[in-house]
């Protein structure tokens, strides 16, 4: 890789897009058939929230260069964005199987696979990347997600949800999403012994508004006023910060 695209790299992975892009754009003006530069530009502009047009840049990249795996996940949500489900679904498929796909990536994967509707495929990523790394808990908690998008019965979800929480005890998300879930199946003694021990950080990590309710409920039910009040306050700043409900 050119210097001149490690300096955008770096601008791009620490959050300044703007200089990236001054950047990147300066460099295809000189190296125009550079399908790096224009990858690059294609993953800034996804960021930016410029889809249609990170898609075009990404395509152009492709007739170039083969695209690093990053690129060809952001290209297939992309596809998915912009309205054409199949051709995001057939580059995620694409990439279940490639070993050069990281973790991370392949819970993307998953995730574009649902994004267009097919959350069966999702749980074929999630499944690939436990064979991979049996320890990432990550894995297990979206396998859950949508194994219920699947219509697979609550027992399957609750026993994935309680497999990532086994390897991630401390992860707040978990908690309250196992909760939750439990809540819904009326089993609200069992639902709080998950969230009985959070402390006042834990609760200002939640952000969806309606599992804080629920959870609110949980500690009324137990006169834990204490937490009652911390959850109260934590809804009342995401009210004003206009932070929607992001429901597990």
């Amino acid at each position: 890789m050119a210097v001149e695209l490690l300096s955008v790299w770096k601008a791009y992975q620490s959050g300044q897009l703007s200089r990236a892009m001054i950047l990147v754009n300066s460099h295809l003006v000189r190296h125009n058939d550079d399908g790096r530069g224009w990858e690059i530009l294609g993953l800034i502009q996804y960021a930016r929230g410029k889809v249609g047009i990170a898609v075009s840049a990404l395509e152009r990249a492709a007739l170039f260069v083969p695209l690093v795996p990053a690129a060809r996940v952001c290209l297939a949500h992309g596809y998915g964005r912009i309205g054409c489900p199949e051709l995001s679904r057939d580059l995620l498929l694409e990439l279940i199987d490639d070993e050069s796909v990281s973790i991370p990536l392949l819970l993307q994967v998953a995730a574009g696979l649902d994004a267009v509707d097919q959350p069966r495929l999702a749980m074929r990523a999630c499944q690939v990347a436990a064979q991979r790394d049996a320890d990432h808990a990550q894995v297990y908690y979206d396998h859950g997600y949508y194994a219920a998008r699947s219509g697979f019965p609550p027992h399957v979800t609750e026993s994935l949800a309680r497999k990532a929480l086994e390897l991630d005890p401390d992860n707040v998300r978990f908690r309250v999403g196992l909760a939750s879930m439990l809540i819904r199946q009326d089993r609200n003694d069992e639902a709080y012994e998950f969230v009985r021990e959070f402390s006042n950080a834990q609760i200002e990590q939640i952000n969806c508004r309606c599992c804080l309710e629920r959870i609110v409920q949980l500690f009324e039910e137990a006169h834990d006023y204490r937490r009652v009040v911390l959850c109260r306050q934590q809804l009342l700043s995401l009210e004003l910060r206009g932070v929607e409900s992001d429901c597990e």
